[in-house]
């Protein structure tokens, strides 16, 4: 048996750190899931949609149209568009009672604590006779929204560039998660992240830099729960240019320089 791993030197150290800052560690098998072939976590999604939209007199039948124009969506560059836009802003529902149109929430962004943040490991992903497996998937509200794929650090063979080719061959696969999931982490020997984007052969790569802090630990303060939905509601999007949908994600620079701005 070798001496290292992915599994003790990057994939245990990630699960680590993330629960000290907010996340809560469940085993894949112990995930609210309907099936393999469900990305989403449906029960964990239901209460929190009852407890962010309780003002607005949300009821069992708006709740489950929420969740069906959301899984609804292709993984296309529109449906991709579509879905980011619900994680900003919410999903328009019309509420018979009253005859208006109101918003869902899926996240609360004023107040972090009121969300559910899960992180899960080795989490597998069917459709048909094809299958993937993540090496850790973060939840909230139970969508999935970062995955972090790992290498071993050490090896001679692989680094955080497979890491990466991993995920794009995995969207590539099974491109239904993908269309929830926002963001890629590929860690190795250094940790770089990027836009995921099932439509698209491959996206650029960044790497996050939090002062006296080495790229793996740099990442982790991106993925705390506060700067993670800050950068879901403010620093991703869709960009159309020539004809072509692309996403884009902030660099830790151009994010450090708007967040002191709006300070």
């Amino acid at each position: 048996m070798p001496l290292f791993s992915e599994k003790s030197l990057v994939e245990d150290y990630f699960i680590q750190e993330l629960q000290k800052r907010g996340w809560k560690f469940i085993s894949a098998d112990n995930l609210e899931r309907e099936n393999l072939e469900e990305p989403i976590l449906t029960p964990v999604l239901i209460r929190a949609l009852k407890r962010l939209n309780a003002h607005t007199g949300v009821g069992d039948e708006e709740i489950k149209q929420a969740i069906t124009e959301l899984k609804l969506k292709p993984s296309g560059s529109e449906g991709s568009k579509q879905i980011l836009n619900y994680l900003k802003y919410g999903i328009p529902i019309k509420f018979e009672k009253d005859r208006t149109v109101k918003y869902i929430r899926l996240f609360d962004y004023e107040n972090i604590q009121n969300n559910n943040f899960t992180i899960s490991r080795q989490v597998i992903h069917q459709f048909g006779d094809k299958e993937i497996r993540n090496d850790i998937i973060l939840y909230i509200n139970g969508i999935p929204i970062a995955n972090i794929e790992c290498k071993n650090p050490t090896s001679l063979t692989e680094n955080w560039y497979t890491a990466y080719k991993q995920i794009i061959d995995y969207w590539k696969t099974i491109s239904d998660p993908y269309k929830y999931i926002q963001i890629g982490i590929a860690a190795a020997e250094t940790t770089r992240y990027f836009p995921t984007a099932p439509w698209q052969e491959e996206t650029l790569t960044h790497q996050w830099r939090t002062p006296n802090k080495d790229p793996i630990d740099s990442t982790i303060e991106m993925l705390t729960p506060a700067t993670l939905l800050n950068i879901i509601q403010n620093y991703l999007f869709l960009r159309i240019e020539r004809g072509a949908t692309t996403k884009v994600i902030t660099r830790y620079m151009q994010y450090r320089a708007s967040e002191q701005i709006v300070n």
